[in-house]
């Protein structure tokens, strides 16, 4: 009976041994994969709990979003209803109120040295906001005084304001000046066309004089958009410069960068050099869009087309 029990008892042994090797290396392998993904099934589903709030955050914003786009076409639509009612109205003021420069050279229409004031010496070509300061302070206060002035005196007055005024030339200032004085409207039209910059015979007669050009300004008359000339710091050559390199109107000029401006006038040589176009697609842009009383607020701003300082 006893080699028959050891025998059992090694048999029992034995399997107790290979089921306990048999957990320790297959049972307990899987119990730790299980154990493993469990935790990893657990984040991912903190991980879709997270997604879920941002995509909840998201839809907010979204509809916040939405909500406010809405609003702003409101508002633009407004704005837009608003834009037509003023336009209307612009344009009825117009009809009532605009005199034709037609009738400027027919020598009717309302009192231009009224209007103008027989003391406003910047109604002569090359006369701008500065010189007619200067002019006013040298004891020269009006029209018949400008007029009566020996272009020496005129001159001198220049000289002594500094080389900043040495190209101004007051060759013509009395004769322009003589014609307003005497309401001859007609041919001081004629004769400042026949003028660039106060100087006889570079002129452009196709263009706008002076005169019409502050008219323009005062009364607010419609006019060619193609006269690049109505921005101050602009002449005839320049204004030839600009419509040559494609610049045909206060628009085109309003939209164009002032690095092309510069490049342009750059081009045409060292004669104009001394040309800063810094303001003039702003000017162009209160043109265009008929704001003359901006436009003349901005010019009288201005030194020659520049900002002072």
């Amino acid at each position: 009976m006893l080699p028959c029990f050891w025998w059992l008892f090694w048999t029992l042994g034995a399997f107790l041994l290979g089921a306990l090797l048999h957990w320790l290396f297959f049972c307990k392998g899987k119990q730790e994969e299980i154990d493993r993904l469990t935790r990893e099934n657990e984040g991912l589903r903190a991980d879709v709990t997270n997604k879920d709030k941002d995509i909840a955050g998201y839809k907010y914003q979204i509809d916040e979003n939405t909500k406010h786009i809405q609003h702003l076409k409101a508002q633009l639509s407004s704005c837009e209803a608003d834009k037509a009612i003023m336009a209307a109205d612009a344009a009825k003021a117009a009809e009532s109120t605009i005199i034709p420069l037609a009738a400027v050279s027919r020598g009717t229409g309302p009192d231009y040295a009224a209007l103008l004031g027989s003391d406003n010496h910047q109604i002569i070509e090359g006369i701008g906001p500065k010189i007619d300061g200067l002019m006013k302070a040298a004891g020269i206060m009006n029209w018949a005084d400008m007029a009566s002035s020996p272009v020496e005196r005129l001159q001198k007055v220049l000289d002594d304001a500094g080389s900043r005024y040495k190209l101004a030339n007051p060759t013509t200032w009395p004769r322009q000046a003589q014609l307003a004085n005497e309401a001859k409207w007609d041919e001081l039209i004629e004769y400042q066309k026949f003028l660039d910059g106060g100087v006889e015979g570079k002129g452009d007669f196709d263009n706008d004089s002076k005169f019409e050009k502050l008219l323009v300004k005062k009364l607010g008359f419609s006019t060619n958009p193609e006269d690049l000339k109505v921005v101050e710091g602009i002449g005839p050559k320049i204004e030839g410069l600009c419509k040559d390199a494609g610049i045909q109107n206060w628009t085109d000029l309003s939209n164009t960068n002032i690095d092309r401006l510069k490049e342009i006038l750059a081009a045409a040589g060292d004669r104009y050099k001394l040309a800063d176009p810094t303001t003039w697609p702003k000017q162009a842009g209160l043109a265009a869009a008929g704001d003359w009383d901006a436009l003349r607020e901005y010019q009288d701003f201005l030194d020659g087309g520049k900002t002072p300082g």
